[in-house]
């Protein structure tokens, strides 16, 4: 499938398939991740197409991602994330729903869709950048997402500290479950700060 076809497919997918305000969101953390591929030299093209399908199954009922999962092979966090916040489920799910309905089989690209949520330890370029431009995207109007977007087309390293830290802060701050593959992801690097 050519790049112009299958991205034409994608977007049928996701118009059929997430609300309105998700589909905003989608166009918006693709736009944002191929901005900043082009800054750090990264392929705008798999940063167009992660940022496009990260979100792709998001609008599953926490029933349907869990019963997505039932004939698949599960993720190792599965049976955690299912009992505590199955909609965290949903960036594995779109990796898979990226693998099976669009034949996508650029491992850089299935890994930023299944790990732009919790992260992940050794993340790539990519995967760091859809990773920020889905906390960043442009129509998060807070002053938070605004200074992540300026300091990612500058470091994107420092970028995605600070999205690592704002998510972790927030699931504190409301007292949710925190995820403790989250919790291993930041130890990882902040023991491995350079």
């Amino acid at each position: 499938m050519d790049y112009i076809t299958r991205k034409t497919t994608i977007l049928k997918y996701l118009k059929k398939n997430l609300s309105k305000k998700r589909l905003e969101h989608c166009l918006n953390v693709s736009k944002l991740a191929v901005e900043l591929a082009k800054k750090h030299n990264a392929d705008p093209l798999k940063a167009e197409i992660a940022g496009l399908l990260h979100d792709c199954t998001k609008n599953k009922s926490d029933r349907e991602q869990i019963l997505f999962f039932k004939k698949r092979s599960k993720i190792k966090e599965f049976d955690l994330i299912a009992k505590n916040n199955p909609q965290l489920l949903h960036s594995y799910s779109a990796a898979i729903v990226s693998k099976e309905e669009f034949n996508i089989k650029d491992k850089d690209i299935l890994n930023a869709v299944a790990n732009h949520t919790l992260g992940n330890k050794n993340m790539s370029l990519l995967e760091k950048i859809i990773y920020v431009a889905d906390s960043a995207s442009f129509e998060r109007e807070c002053s938070n997402a605004l200074s992540i977007r300026k300091l990612a087309k500058k470091n994107i390293e420092r970028a995605f500290v600070e999205v690592m830290k704002n998510k972790i802060g927030y699931v504190l701050r409301e007292e949710f479950w925190i995820c403790p593959k989250c919790a291993d992801v930041w130890n990882f690097y902040v023991k491995n700060k350079k």
